[in-house]
């Protein structure tokens, strides 16, 4: 069993630098009641974690029967193919009408069933940055509708990226990145356990929580990496399968592939699970020494993402943009 799997957090307390939000969801639970929610965070601390516990806590039965995730960045990249080929939306799935339809029909559909031994469902859309404006649109009269039996919690790394009138109808809930401190106690806990103290020396252990950036995900499995495979040198746990397609990705444009090089930047998000911030910063990496025109243009698109820009739809811009000026 992996790291992050064995030492995922099953309590609130377990959770690292998140008193306040996890304090808050448990609150919730204990009063039986819920608002609809924003949990705003970057990848890798706790948000997910903090979700599951509260819906085992305030479902004590049927936890899963009650609550809908939708996988909102997978649903809009890959639109008819995987409405209708994953098993949990395929039969609600309508092939002669578009993505946002569907989208808004599992919505409601999802929102009007009865919950199960409960005052109401929840609905998660994780990484709702990535919904369209007009999806989030369709959501406010969704959310009107339907407040009496479900509840609607927005994950997304930035605030600015939903609408005013979500914005408006939901609780926000940050999620800060982990402490240096917080995350090297962490970390040597986990190699005593493991045995593994003695496998990962102080400075990689100091490099890994200088690297990870208040990722506890991704540290920890940097950790597992150097305890368990050898590895000594950061650098070479960066160079990996991710690294070498952006490092595809950057030939691509040079030649002027603006295609393959989208569709690579797409398997990166998609397949592989990574913001379009953490591309971008694996473009940028290996892209080597930039022109004054370059660094413009990746100074644009990063502004340009963290400001709420759908992130598909940027990534594409900045690829074509970025094939055209090298």
């Amino acid at each position: 069993m992996l790291w992050i799997e064995k030492y995922r957090p099953q309590s609130y307390a377990e959770i690292l630098g998140q008193k306040s939000p996890a304090g808050r969801l448990s609150s919730y639970a204990e009063a039986g009641n819920l608002p609809h929610l924003m949990i705003i965070g970057r990848s890798g601390v706790g948000k997910s974690c903090a979700l599951d516990i509260f819906s085992k806590q305030f479902f004590i039965e049927g936890s899963a029967e009650n609550t809908t995730v939708l996988p909102v960045a997978v649903m809009f990249s890959q639109g008819h193919d995987y409405l209708s080929q994953n098993e949990k939306f395929s039969h609600l799935y309508q092939k002669n009408k578009s993505v946002i339809a569907n989208f808004k029909h599992i919505v409601k559909w999802h929102a009007s069933l009865q919950p199960l031994s409960a005052p109401f469902r929840i609905i998660i859309f994780d990484g709702a940055g990535d919904l369209p404006k007009d999806a989030q649109a369709a959501l406010r009269r969704i959310m009107e509708k339907y407040s009496k039996t479900c509840r609607f919690v927005f994950v997304t790394e930035s605030l600015a990226s939903l609408i005013d009138p979500i914005r408006s109808r939901c609780v926000p809930l940050y999620f800060l990145p982990i402490e240096e401190n917080t995350m090297r106690n962490h970390l040597k806990m986990v190699l005593e356990k493991e045995n593994c103290t003695d496998k990962v020396s102080s400075e990689n252990l100091e490099m890994i929580i200088l690297a990870s950036a208040g990722d506890l995900r991704k540290a920890m499995v940097w950790l597992e990496i150097m305890a368990l495979h050898g590895v000594t040198n950061l650098a070479d746990i960066s160079k990996t399968e991710t690294s070498v397609l952006a490092n595809e990705c950057v030939s691509l444009c040079r030649n002027h592939q603006m295609t393959a090089a989208q569709k690579i930047a797409e398997d990166l998000q998609v397949q592989y699970g990574l913001s379009a911030s953490d591309v971008l910063l694996l473009i940028r990496n290996e892209f080597g020494d930039m022109t004054p025109e370059s660094a413009l243009i990746f100074a644009d698109y990063d502004l340009k993402i963290r400001t709420g820009g759908n992130e598909f739809i940027q990534m594409n811009a900045f690829i074509a943009e970025l094939c055209e000026s090298v």
